[in-house]
Parts: structure tokens; C-alpha cells; sequence
């Protein structure tokens, strides 16, 4: 039976028997005083859905190890202090079949990875509030479900082309 996780009150790091919740296909964090960063073992959640963890002081690099992670819809890491450029260290590859994106008020830097053009089902990406620099990837366009595109308060340049009788 699929299961939900909620950890309230948590503090300290996230153990890595996060991944031993194998039947989760939801997991929430909001306000917490969680330190350290997101460990590898949250790969082995193959069944989850949603990952929401925001507020909580997260550090660190995301794990390339979430790719596994292949019904994910909902990823959102809002308000931490995740770090990374890499696509890996983003959190996608090729199998993330995401809906909404979110990683804004965080530290990331580099670039948006031209891999975020085959997210074809993405409907929502949040990527405001970072140091990301660069040209934005043509490829956003490729995804056609996109919606709600934030991108703000960053160092990219670059315009997208929209074709407006699609809008």
C-alpha cells in the first residue's frame, strides 16, 4: 500500500533510511531545522511522486541518485541552500518525467542544463532567486506543457521564441 511520509519537528541531517521508505510516493518537509544535504538513498524511492522539502536549511548538492527516482511529478526544494550547476547536481536526467520544478531562493550557480528541454510533460519551473548565469537553453521551448516559466532574479540573457497563436 502506498504510503505518506511527514516528518515534523525533524532536525538534524536526513538519515539515509529515507531510502528504506520504498513504498512512499510522497514525501514533505516544510520548516524544518534539517542541516546537511539530501543523501543518495533518496534513489531508492522508485515509487514517489512528490518531494517537497522547503525551508529547511537543505545544503549540499542533489544527489544524481533522484533520477532514479522515475515517477517523480513534483519536486520542490524551495528556500534552502542547495547548491550545484551540473545537470546531475540539479536533479533531472533523462527518465525525470517532472510536472512542477521547483528549486528558487537557493545557491544554485552555472547554467540551465539544455536537458531540461526533454522534461516534455514539465508544466511548472521555478528556478527564481539563484546565481544561475548564461543564456537560457533554447530548448525550454520544446516543452510544451510548460505554463509557468519563473526564471527571475538570476544573471541569464538570452530570449526564448514564442510563438503567440500558441498561446
Amino acid at each position: 500500500m502506498p504510503e505518506t511520509v511527514r516528518w515534523e519537528l525533524l532536525e538534524g541531517e536526513l538519515p539515509t533510511e529515507i531510502g528504506n521508505s520504498t513504498n512512499s510516493v510522497w514525501f514533505g518537509l516544510a520548516v524544518a531545522n534539517i542541516s546537511g544535504s539530501l543523501p543518495s538513498s533518496i534513489g531508492m524511492l522508485k515509487r514517489i511522486q512528490t518531494l517537497v522539502i522547503y525551508t529547511a536549511q537543505l545544503s549540499g548538492h542533489i544527489p544524481e541518485e533522484i533520477g532514479n527516482c522515475s515517477k517523480l511529478q513534483t519536486l520542490s526544494l524551495n528556500q534552502n541552500l542547495i547548491s550545484g550547476q551540473s545537470q546531475g547536481e540539479l536533479g533531472i536526467s533523462a527518465s525525470f518525467k517532472s510536472y512542477t520544478y521547483g528549486r528558487t531562493e537557493n545557491l544554485l550557480t552555472g547554467s540551465i542544463p539544455r536537458s531540461f528541454g526533454k522534461l516534455v510533460k514539465l508544466q511548472r519551473l521555478y528556478l527564481s532567486f539563484n546565481q544561475l548565469s548564461g543564456i537560457i537553453p533554447v530548448e525550454i521551448v520544446n516543452c510544451t506543457k510548460l505554463s509557468h516559466l519563473f526564471l527571475d532574479n538570476n544573471e541569464l540573457s538570452g530570449e526564448l521564441a514564442v510563438d503567440p497563436l500558441a498561446i
